[in-house]
Parts: structure tokens; sequence; C-alpha cells
């Protein structure tokens, strides 16, 4: 009995914590939102979560312990809808899933991607259950509701794939499907997306997942397991992975079940559909190859960077960047001008990092246009190339989400208002 009253002590000490952390997101008065004022859609990152994900509830992504920013967005006039995409999945998968959700589908990989990576080509259901219900309608004057993407680190890479697939749908899948193509793969919908905004997204990649990834690939061995593990329990829906193409998580409303399979696990791996792969420097290049912007979007990337340089003239984490930052932040500090990882040399321009992401990677695609914002702001902005935004100084990967400070949310209001202005 004197072991329980204990442990039931300790949780309740932990329940009063969390509830002294989560104030309010901090937001001067609001004032009704100018300008075309469209959706938006809010991506997370890799182990992330969103509206339907039961963790969600707990803490929202977008937020954190300064409470739920959406929800405060709202509050200002801002439409705003948090998707909820695989955790460890391919860019690719996830651009699906997050167009289901859209459209209140089912989500469909399309019959040659899913025979290459050897997998479902079909996964949940989303219909009744759309994130929004005017994707890809009409306003009283005819007119597209179009959507503004936002996507936090791989939600990134993830909604640039999204805007390319709804204009230029896919090749390979129209002539491997048929008639029962996704209306996605069709393309023509470009339209549909009026701005694409990355937030710290690895465009370029991360040298730190080629050391993980090809060195040993443990970290998505480990995230596989788990993966299986939550998603083969009786509560799949808490922290859900949104692997069931590779059967290892359960959907139980939809009667998708799963079992423990080492063999699936081992499929998800070695087939290189996963995020491990995708953040290598050639996985990003190619997914770069494959897709570019789109004329008629407009594109926006943020950047962060929490380290200073040495007398040596390599990098160091900031103090106080988030405990588990320090050490990636240190090795892509350490740059030495001859170690390449897939043929790129890791020289000075990669150093400055958010403890994830280089900022050299998060501008922009090696291979796209991009112009520093400030330099262009007074000018009409143009769609079809990437606007730099300035660095956000003394900033780590997870600050976007509230986890490291407080001090957030004006980026986002920044950004938004930057939007709504444009034509």
């Amino acid at each position: 009995m004197l072991k329980n009253k204990k442990i039931l002590a300790v949780l309740l000490a932990f329940c009063m914590l969390v509830l002294s952390l989560s104030v309010a997101v901090s937001a001067e008065e609001a004032t009704e939102p100018e300008g075309s004022n469209y959706p938006y859609i809010f991506v997370h990152g890799m182990m992330g979560w969103g509206s339907y994900d039961g963790a969600e509830k707990l803490s929202p992504y977008w937020g954190g312990r300064n409470g739920d920013m959406l929800q405060s967005l709202r509050e200002q006039g801002y439409e705003c809808y948090s998707a909820s995409v695989g955790k460890i999945s391919s860019y690719w998968d996830r651009a699906c899933e997050l167009y289901a959700q859209l459209t209140g589908t089912v989500v469909d990989y399309g019959e040659a991607h899913s025979a290459a990576h050897n997998h479902a080509r079909y996964g949940r259901s989303y219909e009744g259950n759309a994130l929004m219900d005017t994707f890809g309608k009409t306003d009283e004057n005819g007119d597209i509701i179009k959507v503004n993407l936002f996507g936090h680190s791989m939600g990134g890479p993830t909604v640039r794939l999204l805007a390319w697939l709804l204009e230029n749908g896919s090749e390979a899948e129209r002539e491997a499907s048929g008639e029962e193509v996704s209306s996605l793969f069709v393309g023509g919908k470009g339209h549909y997306v009026h701005s694409v905004t990355t937030w710290s997204a690895p465009h370029n990649g991360s040298p730190v997942a080629n050391v993980l990834y090809d060195n040993t690939k443990a970290t998505v061995v480990i995230l596989g397991l788990l993966a299986n593990i939550l998603g083969s329990s009786s509560r799949p829906d808490l922290w859900d992975y949104q692997l069931e193409q590779y059967g290892l998580t359960s959907v139980k409303s939809q009667g998708i079940k799963a079992r423990f399979s080492l063999t699936n696990i081992k499929k998800f791996i070695s087939e290189d559909d996963n995020c491990g792969y995708d953040l290598t420097l050639r996985g990003s290049k190619a997914l770069n190859d494959m897709i570019d912007t789109v004329d008629g979007i407009y594109y926006f990337s943020v950047t962060g960077q929490r380290v200073h340089e040495l007398s040596d003239g390599t990098y160091a984490p900031n103090k106080g960047m988030f405990i588990m930052f320090p050490l990636s932040a240190r090795l892509m500090g350490k740059y030495d001008g001859s170690k390449t990882y897939d043929g790129i040399v890791m020289d000075k321009s990669w150093a400055l990092n958010d403890g994830v992401v280089p900022v050299i990677s998060g501008r922009a695609p090696f291979d796209e246009e991009a112009v520093e914002y400030e330099e262009v702001k007074d000018s009409p902005l143009e769609t079809g190339i990437w606007h730099v935004m300035p660095i956000i100084e003394n900033f780590s990967h997870v600050g976007y989400m509230g986890m490291d400070t407080s001090e957030f949310q004006y980026l986002y209001e920044r950004q938004m208002q930057i939007i709504n202005s444009l034509e």
C-alpha cells in the first residue's frame, strides 16, 4: 500500500508539473487577418504528430509546453489544420497520406511505387473524416479555395512533393494503374496551392542521416521495432506510425490488423522507402532530381541556427540547445573540407546548423532558384522560386514547435501576413 501511495504521489507531481508548463501561447491583441487568408495546412516532421493522433490531445505538436498554437491562430482568424502523416515513412508515402486526408479518400500509394518498394498499394481510409471540407472546391465567386502548406523538418519536402504531384501527377503511376489511377497522380491541380513554406527542412539532406543510416541503420531499426510493437498493441492510435502498408500498424476502426513481424520490419528497412534513406544527401538529391517548383505557387524557406564558431574554425552548440542535439550539432560543425557524403564535400558552408539541419540544406534545393527575401520584399514576389527568409539566430530545430522557447508564434504570424498579402 505504501509503495502504491508513493507511485501515486509521483504521478500527481508529474501531472502538476505538466500543467504548470502548459501556459497559453502569447500573442499580441488579435485583429482580423487581411488579404487572401486561404486555409493553412501544417505538416509535422519525423516522429511528429497531428490532429488524427492521440498524442495531440496530450501535447500539441505546434506549441508544445506553450499551449496550442494553432488554436491561438484560429482565434485570430486564421483557418489552420494539423495533418498526421507517417512518423518515419518516406516523403512519397507521407505525401500520399496527406492528399487522402485533404480529400477524404483512401490512401493510394500508387501501383508503381508500391510494387517497386514491396508494400501494399492502399492504406487507411479518411472517407467521412477529411482534414477539411473545402480542398479543391470553389467559393461563391467560382474561384478555387487554395491552401497554404506549412512543413516543419521532413514536413517540408513532404509538402513540396505534394504540390508537385498535384500539378504534374506521375506518368509511371498513370501507366501502371490505368483507369484506376489515383486523382493525385493525374495532375493538373497545382492551382489548389497558394504557397509552400518550409521550416528547417532538409531539402538537401543532413550529414547526420548519412552517418546513422549508412553505418548501422540502427535508428531506423529501433524505430521500426517500436512502430510494430505499438502498432500491434491495443492502443495503436496513441502514437500512430501509420505503417500499415508494410503490415506494421493496425487501424482498429477499419479492420486493419498488424502482428509483430521481424520480416516486415526488415522489409521496411531494406526497401529504402523510409525516413532514414530520404534524409541522406543522396536520398534528398533523388527527390530534387525528380521534382521542382510549380509556377503559380509562392515558395518560402525559414532556417535557424544555434551554434557558434570556435577558435579552430569549427562550430559548437550554443548553451541551452535541446538535450538531444548537441552531439549532432558538433558533428555537422566539424567539417574538414575533404570528407564527403554521397559525393558532396563537407566544407564550412555546411557547418551552420540548428542541431539537426544545416542552414545550407534548409534554404532551398541546390538545383532550384532562390533569392533572399530581404532583397526582394519591396517588389512583387515571383512564383516558382524560393524566397529565403533571414536566418533566425540562436534558434534550434524544435524551436518551431515551441519546445525550447516561448518566442516562436510571431514567426508564423509574420509569415501568414506576408502570404496573405500576395496576389
